[in-house]
């Protein structure tokens, strides 16, 4: 890194600590409804959901990563239906409709820090379970991978990679025999750690997390990064570091809503899908009948699917950093995206 980006990096870093002080804001609840059991693995281990929606919505599933040694898949009562031993995963995603040579099929795509890669599995819909060993690995080329998204736009499925000192990587990718291609759309630099992202292909848009800065949103065809926007920033009153897990409730006729995790508040923004994605509200997590209140989360999904009476207007899951009563190592949280609606007066 050079001297000057050293520089920024510091100053962000002293406006992240003097936000820290910031009065946490006073936001509506809404209660947990189910949650995993913990993973098991002390300290930071759980860290980011994906959520399958299933023809049958009983049978969805949430994928979610234990950064020390794999993934788990859980079923919307949240218990575990699978366990993957495998690799230093930190984030998770999963688009739709992946041309596999084998038939189209879901891919799930993960950040694995234990060689810097993106691992790219076939979800298995029959079984509601992933493959096991990745069908392929996209280099990142970065010393420490930490956010991934994968998303679709037309016929397009688009990758997006963020690294711990900020660089966003974007890939085009394409089944390729047994294998998948991944070529290079976009590459540039944020200047300081970022992680969590999402993409919205139907406006051609993606949203990166920058930590220590705030909510970018970037054209999915800005190949230098050099047209983002900033949504939200921190010190601003709305966010503080760390900026965290972004994800995207997507409603009819391109509406919908970008939901943040705050970590630093232990809070979620809620800002409107459409440009220029106006504040709607900001929310926290439990307590509730499914499990303790939510803190310092870490990476978030969810689902404007009808998952059936618990979530009938969605399905949002969150990471919870603290995992209390009883005392536990960490785990996931799923609260209704109803609720979120009826706290915040949304649509």
């Amino acid at each position: 890194m050079s001297a000057k980006s050293l520089l920024a990096c510091a100053a962000l870093s002293i406006l992240a600590a003097a936000c820290a002080h910031a009065p946490t804001p006073d936001v509506p609840a809404v209660p947990v409804v189910r949650e995993t059991p913990p993973v098991g693995m002390v300290g930071d281990a759980a860290d980011d959901p994906a959520i399958w929606v299933a023809a049958n919505a009983a049978d969805s599933r949430v994928i979610g990563t234990q950064k020390k040694g794999g993934y788990f898949v859980y079923d919307l009562a949240g218990a575990i239906v699978q366990e993957v031993a495998l690799g230093l995963p930190n984030n998770v995603d999963l688009a739709e409709g992946f041309a596999w040579a084998d038939g189209a099929a879901p891919i799930v795509a993960a950040s694995d820090r234990a060689d810097n890669t993106i691992p790219l599995f076939r979800f298995n819909t029959a079984a509601g379970k992933m493959e096991t060993t990745p069908r392929a690995r996209v280099a990142t080329g970065f010393a420490e991978v930490y956010g991934v998204c994968v998303g679709t736009r037309g016929a397009d499925t688009i990758l997006v990679a963020t690294s711990k000192i900020g660089e966003v990587k974007a890939w085009r990718l394409a089944a390729a025999g047994a294998g998948v291609n991944a070529e290079v759309i976009a590459s540039y630099a944020l200047g300081s750690i970022a992680e969590g992202c999402v993409i919205d292909g139907a406006a051609n848009a993606y949203y990166v997390g920058q930590e220590l800065r705030g909510v970018w949103r970037v054209a999915l065809d800005d190949a230098t990064g050099a047209q983002r926007v900033l949504v939200d920033e921190v010190g601003k009153g709305r966010l503080i570091a760390d900026v965290e897990g972004v994800t995207l409730w997507e409603g009819a006729d391109g509406g919908g809503y970008i939901v943040v995790s705050v970590q630093g508040w232990s809070i979620f923004n809620v800002y409107d899908r459409a440009a220029p994605n106006a504040f709607r509200g900001a929310f926290r997590v439990g307590p509730g009948p499914g499990g303790d209140a939510v803190t310092g989360t870490d990476g978030i999904a969810v689902s404007s699917a009808n998952l059936g009476a618990d979530f009938p207007r969605g399905l949002i899951v969150v990471q919870d950093d603290v995992n209390s009563d009883p005392d536990a190592t960490q785990n996931f949280k799923y609260a209704s995206w109803a609720d979120v609606a009826k706290a915040l007066g949304l649509d």
